[in-house]
Formats: C-alpha cells, structure tokens, sequence
C-alpha cells in the first residue's frame, strides 16, 4: 500500500519511473491513495499506476480531491480520512482480510 506516494517517477523526463524503481509481473498487487493538492505531485501515483497495469499488476488507486500531505489515519470532514475503509475493502476483496 501505497499512500501519499513520492519519487515514483522523474519530472525532468517526462514522467519515466524512477530508475530505481523496478516494476515487473513479479510487483505485488498495489494500493494507492493520494490527493491531488500534494506538494510531491499526483503524477507519482498516475504514472506508477499505469506501470503496474502495463506489467499486468493488479493496481487500485484513489485520488483524492484535496488534504495535502501527511495526513495520516486521524479523520477528518476531509473525504481523504476514508482511505483505510477503501483500503480495507481493497484487502477484503483481495482476501487478505475478512470479516468477523
């Protein structure tokens, strides 16, 4: 899980992934939030995204309208403070969780 991604890709090159990023079939399935006003730029995630997906990597990304960077588990009137409950619905359908 990834939340609030950074140096995922390299701005100066039009977005590549980072070289000492390595994305292969063998990337665990992934899950993503961000929100769009994050000073490290949403194109981290978007780009990673589509690397996954080109590799055949099963990828859930949530963008998130706004909430900055760092905003953690503590919640909010923010819609972003309901990423565990999507990422908890990701690892359910996964079947890495399940319901008591």
């Amino acid at each position: 899980m990834l939340i609030y991604p950074a140096y995922l890709t390299l701005k100066e090159d039009g977005d590549k992934i980072a070289p000492d990023v390595r994305v292969t079939t063998n990337t665990p399935p992934t899950f993503i939030a961000i929100t769009e006003d994050d000073p490290v730029r949403v194109e981290n995630a978007l780009f990673y995204t589509l690397a996954l997906k080109q590799a055949s990597v099963p990828v859930e990304l949530h963008v998130y309208p706004e909430a900055g960077h760092g905003y953690g588990l503590r919640r909010s009137k923010k819609l972003v403070t309901t990423w565990p409950d999507r990422a908890a619905d990701w690892m359910r359908s996964r079947g890495l969780l399940t319901r008591e």
